[in-house]
């Protein structure tokens, strides 16, 4: 039995193997990659990068650990060793500097602390240095990375580290007392806290330097056979229930998939990279490993302060920054005379992404930065990144959020999983090589979402002809109101030109006469008159999307990513 088992199962991963291929071929055949990467490393100035003298070292990198995401700081510590790879407050580090403190914690993570390939190792602190060495540390042994907010309480560490089966988190001052008090409620767990920042040496904590210090060795540690290259579990913003671990491996994303990528994002060799979202977000994961890959100095903030990042981007004359676009607007909102002072000439890309980047927002966001400097992409921790849209088009298709990168392939279907006809709308499903592997310990879920190779996270849209995606919102957010589907994003387009309008979330409500009612949830700007924003939108809305409900809040709820908690307000206001 056990025999024909594993038979069974050589036979399903070659078939899996075979149909991979024969996907990658139909979307992004051969020629068109080849293409692709020559014109890209042109573009990206990646020649220029080459050093006759360092090639034998680069080739000796390759024969003996490979050339990938766990590799990227040795290759350009060959390449260029004195270029600054990170700027973390007054702390610069070099590419040969950075490439040797991640394997001496590589090796005291082994050595001192047990951790081996598919060990579990939790990343819990606040945007620093020490983080982005832990993780590629992790990336070098074949660990698991599991990425934790800082923000975190005792009770969701403890589920974390139970669902995860961490025993080891790195924590900084923000999550140090969270950790602390949960090992000692749980002496069972025995856990082990790393810990950096001032109070690093409290609770019992092994701090981190101390750790650094007592390592054997700088030299890249050997390659596990079939180690796992790069695998990070990014838990989900829990938006019904606990969250979900999201597993994948970072080791898939190798040079073509870089390369579909930077074909439409102006990124150069040796850029500068502004980080000002939690590295625990999935964002902020992806534009460290790309700017990793590129050379690039990463200038790190421990978290997001419009006026020092308007500063940074200024002064520090940074080339490309992620934000989620909460941030953008209260970048945008800083006073007209601090702006003007503060250009940003160099800034080549305002990337945004995991929330909503509404139509107003996006032309203010044009109008200060430029058209072909604003981004923004369709993805998802579980789907990666599968869309990509610059300013001059989001002028052409206001909405959309941009065409499929190479290699995606996106389907919108119906709920019994029929194709639904082009313009109309569905649920969006992505095919293509970055998927994640499913969520930890949970197949049920991985399964829920998945038809074949197909993968959703409910999130409805729709395809126009030309190719170009525009997202309605998730299904649990559509309204069904007198028997007529309602989709919330295509209301609150509307209602957020209104002058007076700074931010809206539309929501639906239970009624006992329509089912359910439309509410608009508002963040006023200066007065605000329901009865005349009632009155515009009618003017531009069938009557049947007008919301009959208005509500006045301070601040709409959201979760870490930025998205709209909409079922904190429906359970506010559905009396």
């Amino acid at each position: 039995m056990a025999v024909r088992s594993q038979i069974r199962s050589t036979l399903h991963r070659a078939r899996a193997l075979v149909e991979a291929a024969a996907f990658r071929e139909r979307v992004d055949p051969a020629p068109r990659r080849f293409a692709r990467l020559l014109r890209v490393a042109i573009g990206l100035d990646a020649l220029s990068e080459l050093r006759v003298s360092a090639t034998p070292a680069v080739a000796r990198l390759a024969l003996r650990h490979g050339l990938g995401v766990r590799t990227v700081h040795a290759l350009h510590a060959l390449e260029a060793p004195t270029r600054a790879a990170l700027v973390d407050g007054e702390r610069v580090r070099s590419y040969a500097e950075l490439d040797a403190e991640i394997n001496r914690l590589a090796h005291a993570l082994h050595d001192e602390l047990g951790v081996r390939r598919g060990t579990a190792v939790a990343l819990c602190a606040e945007n620093c240095g020490e983080y982005l060495v832990a993780w590629f540390a992790l990336m070098r042994l074949g660990a698991r990375a599991v990425h934790a907010s800082y923000r975190s309480k005792s009770a969701e560490l403890e589920y974390l580290a139970r669902h995860s089966g961490a025993r080891v988190l790195l924590v900084s001052d923000a999550s140090l007392d969270a950790a602390a008090e949960l090992s000692r409620a749980h002496p069972e767990l025995s856990l082990t806290l790393v810990a950096v920042g001032p109070r690093r040496r409290e609770a019992g904590a092994t701090a981190y330097e101390d750790l650094l210090a007592r390592a054997r060795s700088s030299a890249m540690p050997a390659r596990e056979r079939r180690a796992i290259e790069s695998e990070s579990v990014v838990y989900t913003s829990g938006t019904t229930g606990k969250p979900k671990g999201a597993v994948r491996d970072f080791g898939r994303f190798g040079v073509m998939e870089g390369a579909r990528v930077l074909e439409r994002l102006p990124f150069c060799v040796a850029d500068r990279h502004l980080i000002v979202t939690p590295l625990y977000h999935s964002g902020a994961q992806a534009f460290a490993m790309i700017h990793a890959a590129l050379g690039a100095t990463i200038h790190l903030h421990p978290h997001f302060e419009p006026e020092r990042a308007l500063e940074a981007l200024s002064r520090e004359r940074i080339h490309s920054v992620f934000m989620v676009p909460t941030m953008i607007r209260r970048v945008l909102e800083l006073p007209a005379e601090q702006r003007a002072r503060l250009r940003t000439p160099e800034l080549r890309g305002l990337v945004s992404g995991a929330a909503e980047f509404p139509e107003a927002l996006r032309r203010a966001a044009i109008g200060q930065f430029g058209a072909p400097a604003v981004h923004d992409f369709y993805g998802a921790t579980e789907l990666g990144w599968v869309t990509l849209i610059d300013g001059t088009e989001m002028l052409a298709r206001p909405g959309s959020v941009g065409r499929a990168l190479g290699g995606q392939q996106i389907a919108i279907l119906d709920a019994d999983g029929r194709a639904v006809p082009t313009g109309g709308t569905g649920l969006i499903y992505v095919r293509n090589e970055q998927t994640m592997d499913g969520y930890l310990g949970d197949a049920e879920a991985s399964a829920k979402g998945r038809r074949g190779a197909w993968i959703t996270v409910e999130d409805l849209g729709r395809l126009d002809d030309d190719g170009y995606l525009w997202v309605s919102g998730r299904e649990r957010d559509m309204v069904i109101s007198g028997g007529v589907n309602l989709y919330p994003v295509e209301i609150e387009e509307v209602v957020a030109h209104h002058p007076a309008v700074r931010e809206v979330a539309v929501i639906g409500v239970p009624d006992a006469e329509w089912g359910e009612r439309l509410v608009a949830v508002v963040v006023p700007r200066g007065g605000f008159d329901p009865a005349e924003v009632e009155r515009f939108a009618r003017r531009q809305l069938a009557s049947v999307k007008v919301p009959k409900q208005w509500e006045v809040i301070d601040e709409l709820p959201r979760n870490n990513t930025g998205k709209v908690l909409k079922r904190e307000l429906r359970a506010r206001f559905a009396g």
